[in-house]
């Protein structure tokens, strides 16, 4: 039996739950879990609710999608406090603000290097950063902690790729009294009160007569605009893709001109470990971590009353498989001074997210628009992080969203 739809999403995340949300064509959304939310949700394991790690609704960029998105569940705004775990202290984030916190003698060599930056041609991240940071903050942050972060060499990157999301060395850097005022994109973040499944509770809720739960696509013919799942088939006139450009190119029965590139488009991959904690010791929302001496790239509190939650980030390796020792995740704890000994880690749950960051190389600036240009010809808006094939918040990919329902709304009137 065929089902004809105006508007077909593929995936449930914040990107495809958000442009059905503002869509006023019939619509119907495809999603392969048993919930919506994708990787903006949280999973239940031994009682409790964790999140795909540290995700977080920052607006700052987005203000005209926040009171959509916080209309029917509270949510606590929270104002960033971070470190960068460096010469074993605990500093302040952004680095580069406050240097006075830093060694003397690498406190004078970066600014000296900060007041006369080098002249770069700026062809990869890594050239980005050294010349805007000096080769020595470079050296001891930037590098060590991106290529964790990354899971990949940040020379072989493209300059821009992070979006602004590294804040800049201001004027005052160097100065003895710098000013305090929050950096980035992030300053503030907000979370749902009651965590993540009670804002997807009330924002689902509302889609459920459109969605096919348990039912991924896994065939896509752009020419006759018919979309296969293993329980039925769809066709439309408008699809939204909302999942990873690569997986989604892989379902289409032949490649419109220009599509046949992905396997040119990278990515990162996560291990995330979840835990909960007898008692919380430090205040701080997260902590960087750069050094070589484990493989976590960043440490960080769930925000909440009640229960004490924990996440530890690293990237996994393209085989998916890692040398991670018991210890390693209590030792490095102890030496935040989260825990004061194994015994304080009550429960522990791991997941890996297969694709978690978009990687920017330099064939992507021409690679990428070209792909969704083709795309969009055929009728195919592909949307959000993954979709799109981009560096974005979550905040962002519902404001991308919306705008591309509008937008249909608008062609199909």
């Amino acid at each position: 039996m065929t089902e004809h739809t105006e508007v077909l999403i593929i995936g449930g995340g914040i990107s495809g739950s958000t442009a059905a949300h503002f869509l006023r064509r019939p619509w119907l959304l495809l999603e392969r879990e048993p919930v919506l939310g994708g990787l903006s949700t949280q999973y239940r394991s031994n009682g409790f609710w964790f999140d795909y790690g540290g995700h977080y609704f920052h607006f700052q960029n987005s203000m005209s999608i926040q009171a959509h998105l916080t209309a029917n569940t509270p949510f606590k705004r929270h104002v960033r406090r971070s470190k960068v775990q460096i010469f074993n202290r605990l500093i302040p984030f952004p680095l580069q603000s406050h240097l006075e916190a830093l060694p003397a003698p690498w406190r004078h060599r970066i600014e000296r290097e900060l007041a006369s930056p080098q002249t770069d041609p700026k062809i990869s991240l890594g050239a980005n950063l050294r010349a805007t940071f000096g080769p020595t903050l470079y050296r001891i942050f930037f590098y060590p902690f991106l290529s964790k972060y990354y899971g990949t060499d940040p020379e072989t990157l493209a300059s821009g790729m992070e979006k602004g999301s590294i804040p800049p060395a201001r004027s005052d850097s160097t100065s003895p009294k710098p000013n305090r005022k929050l950096q980035g994109y992030n300053p503030e973040f907000f979370y749902p009160v009651g965590g993540l499944h009670k804002f997807w509770e009330k924002y689902a809720a509302q889609l459920m007569p459109g969605v096919r739960l348990n039912e991924p696509a896994i065939s896509v013919d752009l020419a006759r605009r018919r979309v296969e799942t293993r329980i039925g088939t769809y066709t439309y006139s408008r699809l939204i893709n909302t999942t990873p450009l690569p997986q989604f190119l892989s379902l289409l029965n032949g490649y419109p001109a220009g599509c046949d590139q992905a396997g040119r488009l990278i990515h990162a991959s996560t291990r995330v470990t979840n835990m909960v904690l007898a008692v919380r010791r430090r205040r701080f929302h997260w902590v960087y971590l750069p050094q070589n001496s484990h493989p976590y790239y960043r440490m960080g509190y769930y925000p909440g009353a009640g229960t004490c939650k924990i996440y530890l980030e690293q990237s996994l390796p393209p085989n998916g498989r890692l040398n991670e020792k018991e210890s390693d995740a209590a030792e490095l704890l102890q030496q935040l001074g989260v825990i004061r000994d194994q015994e304080e880690i009550l429960h522990i749950s791991r997941r890996n997210i297969p694709v978690s960051y978009v990687l920017f190389d330099h064939a992507w600036f021409h690679t990428v628009p070209e792909i969704r240009q083709r795309l969009e010809e055929n009728g195919v808006f592909s949307i959000g992080r993954y979709g799109g094939w981009t560096y974005s918040s979550m905040a962002e990919d519902a404001l991308s969203a919306r705008n591309t329902a509008l937008a249909i709304n608008r062609e199909m009137a």
